[in-house]
């Protein structure tokens, strides 16, 4: 990651600027809420946010908050990465920062619930399906969980263990 750093909103100011990045992804490119995307999960959530080091730019977010009734279950969401920095793997670093914010707060299941073009890089990471494909807000998504028990390797490093092995 020398492009960005991955870390939780400490300030309003941090929140308020994921927000924003939400907005511009969810209600003016996505057109899935009018307004704004807030609901009931925002307050008390934690909020991931990348920033670009080569300026003060929030080039991606997503927010974990615990279950409402099953305070062991966490959920992720609201995953918004700016269009400008899509294909430089934002999301995955993301989605792995959740992974480990929810592991540290003792959860025993992480769920999320994820746009159909999105769920195949989920299964990638290691992600599971759950149930069938439901629409929010006219867009069709699904159900994903991951496995808190099990280390997830990314590509890079098994190649580097892989190489290790047989350099013995």
């Amino acid at each position: 990651m020398k492009f960005c750093e991955i870390r939780a909103a400490e300030s309003e100011e941090e929140i308020q600027k994921a927000l924003e990045l939400r907005r511009m992804v969810f209600v003016h490119e996505q057109h899935m809420f009018e307004e704004n995307d807030l609901d009931e999960y925002d307050d008390g959530a934690i909020y991931l946010n990348a920033w670009s080091r080569r300026k003060d730019l929030l080039i991606g977010t997503v927010r974990c908050y615990r279950d409402k009734e099953k305070p062991n279950v966490w959920w992720g969401g609201r995953l918004a990465v700016h269009p400008d920095y899509r294909t430089r793997g934002i999301g995955v670093y993301l989605i792995r920062a959740a992974i480990e914010t929810v592991k540290n707060q003792q959860a025993s299941r992480f769920l999320a619930s994820v746009q159909l073009q999105n769920i195949e890089l989920f299964k990638k990471l290691g992600w599971e399906p759950i149930g069938d494909i439901f629409f929010f807000h006219g867009h069709p998504h699904q159900i994903m969980e991951v496995d808190l028990n099990v280390f997830h390797v990314s590509p890079q490093s098994a190649r580097r263990k892989q190489q290790a092995v047989e350099a013995l």
